[in-house]
């Protein structure tokens, strides 16, 4: 796929722990209180259980096996492209609906301006 894809270093499985910690950093501003601290309970729960502990060694087995370079690729593919119902484009590659910007070449002034021009969208839909 990639040039040097073969050059590049294997891609780590994270651990359990820091997974649980990154979902519940990513849903806390969309829970009550209430639904959070249910919802930390159960990850709780779920990280002592055994289904956890296997699951956790099943993807350490993926990622160990020799005839997969990278125990994410397949399934990154399958289910955020190829089996994602949505337009891609707008949805996934945002990046590709943003016409080109004649009047700011410069990167950080092209960012800049699509920021600004984001900001009122972002104050309507979290108001």
């Amino acid at each position: 796929m990639l040039r040097f894809q073969s050059s590049l270093p294997r891609l780590p499985v994270p651990t359990l722990s820091s997974t649980a910690s990154k979902y519940l950093e990513s849903v806390r501003p969309h829970l009550s209180p209430a639904a959070y601290t249910h919802t930390e309970s159960v990850v709780k729960t779920f990280l002592a259980s055994p289904e956890a502990t296997e699951l956790q060694r099943r993807l350490e087995n993926r990622a160990a096996d020799p005839e997969i370079k990278n125990w994410l690729s397949q399934w990154w593919n399958d289910y955020a492209y190829l089996g994602y119902r949505d337009p891609v484009v707008v949805f996934v590659s945002y990046f590709f609906v943003h016409l080109d910007d004649k009047l700011r070449r410069d990167p950080a002034k092209r960012a800049a301006s699509l920021i600004k021009a984001m900001l009122p969208f972002r104050d309507l839909t979290e108001s």
